[in-house]
């Protein structure tokens, strides 16, 4: 298995922009974990995620799922309760949809997650930071097995303030779709941005074990006349969990 080293967060900024690309792509395209049993939860197109199904982190009867990004798309989130009987809180502050319970132990919240807490400008809608949004559900005590992102950007800005406060800590898996852009081409900063994230991520021991590009996201760079895509659903591992009991 091939790894992709990043640099040090203070090297990435003596880069230049076709390095830090070169970098990220590879990086967000590499396996650092094998796990032997990757299955498919929920629809096979949009809308499923992968999931390790290896023992130390295969979630438990006990395990508590937060999903943010619905589109009007449960199938994730239903499968998930489903099969390991987790009780799974669904996040979409965009779809008019009454807050509570949807089906046996799956709850909908029409909440957006970020970097604050506030109502957001502009739309409105309400806005908590992980930390926070435990706090309201009353699950301050209680650990994450598995938390899914598909927020369209905005995962860029609410990461940071996970990986600081240490919310993800005790989170088994961590599935994402990274968007370092939707089109154009990102420029400098944004690659800093997400390299950034990555490095702070793996050192809280999460490890890429299955990785997809969203085709919809395409784009040619201009540099170097290469066509990549600004997408990438991942899902991670997080290997300092396997002496945590959920």
């Amino acid at each position: 298995m091939k790894k992709c080293l990043l640099p040090s967060k203070a090297e990435l900024y003596n880069l230049p922009h076709s390095k830090l690309a070169s970098l990220y792509h590879e990086y967000v395209s590499s396996l650092q974990f094998g796990c032997d049993n990757i299955i498919r939860l929920g629809e096979e197109a949009d809308g499923g995620w992968d999931i390790c199904d290896d023992t130390p982190y295969r979630p438990s009867t006990k395990c508590l799922v937060y999903s943010f990004g619905i589109d009007f798309d449960f199938s994730f989130d239903d499968a998930i309760s489903k099969k390991y009987g987790c009780e799974v809180h669904s996040f979409d502050p965009s779809m008019k949809v009454k807050e509570g319970l949807r089906t046996n132990n799956v709850w909908f919240h029409p909440y957006a997650i970020g970097p604050n807490t506030r109502i957001q400008r502009g739309t409105h809608w309400p806005m908590f930071t992980l930390k926070d949004l435990k706090i309201k559900l009353n699950h301050q005590n209680r650990q994450l097995t598995v938390v899914k992102l598909d927020v369209e950007e905005w995962e860029m800005l609410a990461l940071p303030n996970m990986i600081s406060d240490g919310t993800l800590k005790s989170v088994k898996q961590l599935l994402i779709e990274f968007h370092i852009t939707m089109r154009p081409e990102p420029d400098k900063q944004r690659y800093i941005r997400g390299l950034n994230i990555l490095i702070d991520l793996y050192e809280q021991g999460f490890r890429i074990f299955w990785t997809k590009r969203n085709l919809f996201c395409r784009f040619t760079s201009l540099e170097e006349d290469i066509e990549r895509t600004g997408c990438h659903e991942i899902s991670f591992v997080n290997i300092n969990t396997l002496s945590t009991v959920l």
